[in-house]
């Protein structure tokens, strides 16, 4: 797969054919179909929710140091 030369960001040439894409406006990456988006945005979120969690652990971890020292 290979992207068009043009600046249009919203479009994906494969084999000679030009199809219209859906960019995600969080990282810029351009797919096709459009249904394949929300599934794309729902990896965002779980990715930053497991994100937020984890920052969570450390920071009660980091509290439990401090006042045990």
């Amino acid at each position: 797969m290979q992207t068009s030369s043009q600046d249009n960001a919203k479009t994906i040439l494969i084999e000679d054919k030009t199809f219209q894409a859906v960019k995600c406006e969080k990282c810029g990456a351009k797919m096709y179909p459009r249904s394949l988006l929300q599934p794309h945005l729902t990896r965002h979120q779980r990715r930053q929710h497991w994100f937020m969690k984890e920052l969570r652990k450390l920071k009660y971890t980091m509290a439990r140091m401090r006042d045990s020292a």
